[in-house]
């Protein structure tokens, strides 16, 4: 299985799981009155809109390099993983934020609160399934980095919503599953504290993913390693006097423009130049599939005509 087919497992699997969840939580955030719940329901029906919205962004961004859109449309998964980054903010924090402060003037006992604890191991064993899924995928194209790295680098939109989405919602569920059973057996301003407490956890998560996408929208270069290994290839050939710069630009699906700089050697032959400029661009290309066009910005030379 290719590693985008893996993210939008991924995907597919989280939404699936985020249905079966949210229709539970509904059900028992009615029957127990419990604001943490009802929190945590609103956060599942944005994960479930988050996961419609990566599932149209890869969609639109497959579609095909035109006249219009000479590079492809890739970039169409950042806008839509940013609209996602965004309903999580508005819709699944500050809802939560907002219930928790309702209920923390107007605290009331929680009904059958039995139930809040059965949906929310259930709750935790979907969501864990969920991260496992998306974190397998994720760590493939991640080997040996930290996680907080992997994320900062990720270029794969759908794959680094999800692990962000599943590792908030897992973590909401930890917070509201205490905040319940400090509610129950001390006192329930708790439910409200934990309703408060999930706001918070979440408004920090789309935070973080805002401005990594933001990154990306804008025009974010690959880490400074690969440029680096760009750098020593080019330098290697015999044509190459000096290499100035490598700079690159994420454009969607994983692929990335490459401009390099350089300066010729001066009794290069036209000739020569072109063959090996070629060769370079089969050994960066041999080095990295991600490489969609590659561009030679050349200044300052004077080659032999003959």
């Amino acid at each position: 299985m290719s590693d985008h087919s893996g993210s939008i497992r991924a995907v597919i699997f989280a939404l699936v799981s985020n249905v079966l969840i949210t229709i539970i939580k509904f059900v028992v955030a009615t029957v127990t009155h419990s604001a943490g719940m009802l929190a945590e329901a609103i956060h599942s029906v944005a994960d479930c809109g988050n996961q419609v919205f990566l599932l149209i962004g890869n969609k639109r961004s497959a579609k095909p390099a035109d006249e219009v859109h000479p590079f492809g449309y890739g970039k169409e998964e950042y806008f839509w993983g940013f609209l996602v980054a965004v309903l999580l903010f508005f819709v699944g924090a500050a809802f939560s934020i907002y219930e928790g402060v309702h209920k923390l003037f107007n605290p009331a006992e929680l009904q059958n609160i039995k139930w809040s604890f059965v949906v929310l191991t259930v709750s935790i064993i979907l969501e864990g399934k969920s991260f496992q899924v998306a974190y397998s995928a994720f760590k493939k194209t991640h080997k040996g980095v930290g996680m907080y790295r992997a994320l900062k680098e990720s270029t794969d939109t759908n794959l680094f919503v999800i692990l962000l989405e599943d590792s908030a919602a897992l973590l909401g569920l930890t917070i509201v599953l205490l905040s319940t059973t400090l509610a129950w057996f001390v006192h329930p301003v708790f439910d409200a504290i934990g309703s408060i407490m999930v706001g918070i956890l979440l408004i920090t998560i789309s935070i973080f993913m805002i401005n990594e996408l933001r990154q990306l929208i804008v025009g974010e270069n690959i880490p400074r390693q690969l440029r680096e290994e760009f750098k020593t290839i080019v330098a290697a050939h015999p044509v190459i006097n000096q290499v100035n710069f490598v700079s690159a630009m994420m454009i969607g699906k994983g692929k990335f423009l490459l401009v390099i700089g350089i300066d010729l050697e001066n009794t290069s032959r036209a000739a020569n130049v072109e063959i090996e400029l070629n060769k370079i661009r089969k050994e960066l290309n041999a080095k990295n599939s991600s490489i969609y066009s590659i561009y030679f910005d050349v200044r300052d030379y004077q080659l032999e005509t003959v």
